[in-house]
């Protein structure tokens, strides 16, 4: 979702303008799960492994820009599927440690922002 990294990466009225493109893109992908424990129904199929980066990178990339975007109130489904997908014991052993992905995701915002600022 490249609107997510447009948050990720901007910060005040830039950041704020990108939000709802992500809120929009979110609001589809909770209706696909709509009845579904997966997007596939009740296994894991292509489509859980290809938005299997939102499960973990969504929370990271929220916690870096300091937004909040999924809750179990306002994506339930989604946030269900985020749970569930990520509790797999594939996909639970093979995720990458948060702690070095928020490093990692903050050396870039910082890199991105203090580049915006040195050619504004």
């Amino acid at each position: 979702m490249p609107s997510v990294l447009d948050v990720l990466l901007t910060q005040g009225k830039a950041q704020e303008s990108a939000i709802p493109s992500v809120i929009e893109n979110l609001k589809y992908i909770e209706e696909e799960l709509k009845g579904k424990e997966f997007f596939g129904g009740e296994r894991i199929g292509v489509v859980d492994i290809a938005l299997g980066w939102t499960a973990n990178l969504l929370g990271v990339f929220e916690e870096v820009a300091g937004v909040k975007f999924v809750d179990a109130v306002t994506f339930p489904r989604l946030s269900a599927w985020a749970q569930r997908f990520s509790n797999v014991p594939v996909i639970k052993r093979n995720w990458p440690p948060r702690h070095k992905l928020v490093a990692k995701y903050q050396a870039t915002r910082q890199e991105y922002l203090a580049a915006a600022a040195a050619t504004a």
